[in-house]
């Protein structure tokens, strides 16, 4: 009796069962990965746009935008938004766009010395928490509060 060379239907209906296993598996893991690299990237964009700011506030004594002003970007803006590209002229920071996340920088005047609060939102939980901004406000003084 002659073999013939090939895959029996048994042994590819185990191959096909162990992938959808690995498939299962990886999925949640991707998930993670994913949240983590987004919670990432609000973290080092909050980050950058208040180094800007008390960059742009050593410079001019105020922060950006004007007084009492706020300027928001969000997920799906076209990169031509004219807020976007005041943000890259006064600050320096590029706010990328189509990656998920919402910016909103707002300063307040009405405190002792003006503060400057940005946010970065999404809509989805960003850290582990579950929270879903994250923040901070630097002051005139360069005292920098995170929430």
């Amino acid at each position: 009796m002659r073999r013939h060379a090939g895959f029996t239907l048994l042994e590819l209906m185990v191959v096909i069962g162990i992938l959808g296993i690995m498939a299962v598996t990886a999925i949640p893991l991707y998930h993670a990965y994913q949240q983590r690299a987004y919670g990432s990237e609000a973290a080092l964009m909050v980050k950058q746009i208040i180094d800007a700011q008390v960059m742009y506030f050593l410079e001019r004594s105020k922060f950006f935008p004007e007084d009492g002003q706020s300027m928001s970007v969000y997920r799906d803006d076209p990169p031509s938004k004219p807020e976007i590209l005041a943000i890259k002229s006064a600050l320096n920071v590029l706010i990328p766009v189509g990656h998920f996340l919402d910016y909103h920088i707002q300063t307040f005047p009405g405190t002792a010395d003006g503060s400057c609060t940005v946010v970065v939102s999404a809509d989805f939980p960003l850290f582990q928490d579950g929270s879903k901004q994250i923040g901070a406000t630097v002051d005139s003084t360069g005292k920098v509060i995170s929430f």
